[in-house]
């Protein structure tokens, strides 16, 4: 567990004319390890900035207290704006290793498991940034031939990779875009022990199973109240929805 504070280089200027600011407190708090007070300073900063290292930061705080739930959440939130943040990354998997529910998803096809890996690690500017170039390549290829430059076979292979890597981060760009807009929603357990039901009504008998803090799951639907969620081997059920915070 990396247990660092980082100064936020893109909020300091935000708050730098506040010398007793919000975000001046909640350094203190953690430097000085009041890590109570620090995660409640920096959860009130996420509501006014967001930023990958102020997730961190919160995280750690949550951590320090062994608040493991929160500490996920955080690690999480900060994961979705920068997925190839080392420490973020570092943090997150550490946590993760004392969640008491070792649930796994169902074994995928090597080039499935590959795909969905490169769509966690790709963010939507990424592939805009890659799209971007590749069109550039094609641009530039274009002016060559325009030039009277001929390749002959190298000249038509080089335009079919380039076409080809364009639809294909089209479509994983499509892709990115209906996982986020689907319906379901993640989310991580906050408390330390929660009982999953068959319905939204709390009775002894309908208890289907446990799952403790930290888990991730999805929401599929909620009522006043209440949660269904449906976990990464497929278990569903449902959950008070003060036991769970959404990412």
């Amino acid at each position: 567990m990396r247990n660092f504070m980082i100064y936020m280089a893109l909020s300091v200027s935000l708050f730098s004319q506040a010398p007793d600011s919000l975000f001046n407190r909640a350094n203190r708090y953690f430097e000085t390890e009041q890590f109570e007070a620090a995660a409640r300073a920096y959860e009130k900063l996420s509501s006014q900035v967001e930023h990958e290292d102020l997730y961190l930061n919160l995280g750690n705080a949550y951590f320090r207290i062994g608040n493991i739930g929160q500490a996920i959440w955080a690690y999480e939130k900060g994961r979705i704006l920068s997925p190839r943040d080392q420490d973020i990354n570092y943090n997150l998997n550490y946590v993760q290793a004392q969640v008491r529910d070792r649930i796994q998803p169902p074994d995928d096809f090597f080039l499935v498991a590959f795909y969905r890996a490169i769509i966690e690690k790709l963010t939507i500017l990424d592939l805009l940034t890659i799209g971007g170039i590749l069109f550039m390549g094609l641009g530039v290829l274009y002016m060559i031939r325009n030039n009277g430059f001929i390749f002959g076979k190298i000249d038509g292979l080089i335009q079919s990779v380039l076409i080809t890597a364009v639809i294909a981060t089209g479509w994983i760009m499509l892709d990115k875009y209906w996982a986020v807009s689907e319906d379901q929603e993640a989310a991580i357990v906050i408390s330390s022990v929660v009982d999953v039901r068959s319905a939204p009504i709390a009775r002894g008998e309908n208890v289907v199973f446990r799952i403790h803090e930290g888990t991730k799951v999805d929401i599929s639907t909620s009522q006043p109240g209440w949660v269904e969620v449906i976990l990464l081997d497929g278990k569903k059920g449902w959950l008070p929805s003060e036991d769970v915070r959404t990412l």
